[in-house]
């Protein structure tokens, strides 16, 4: 009955890998809240769910 706990686990991490690592870092997302708040625009909804796309709009909107 002890291991069921990190079995349990490991099987949800092999359901989705890296779902963690494909959202942008808080670091990011401030960056790109404060850039849209002094350029007066809004970062599209996607690129939250998104490290690469938060990225983009980033390097787009310095």
């Amino acid at each position: 009955m002890r291991d069921a706990g990190p079995a349990q686990i490991d099987a949800q991490a092999k359901l989705n890998p890296g779902a963690l690592d494909s959202r942008p870092t808080s670091k990011q997302v401030a960056f790109a809240e404060r850039l849209a708040r002094i350029k007066r625009r809004v970062v599209p909804d996607e690129c939250f769910r998104d490290k690469g796309l938060m990225s983009k709009w980033i390097d787009r909107n310095k």
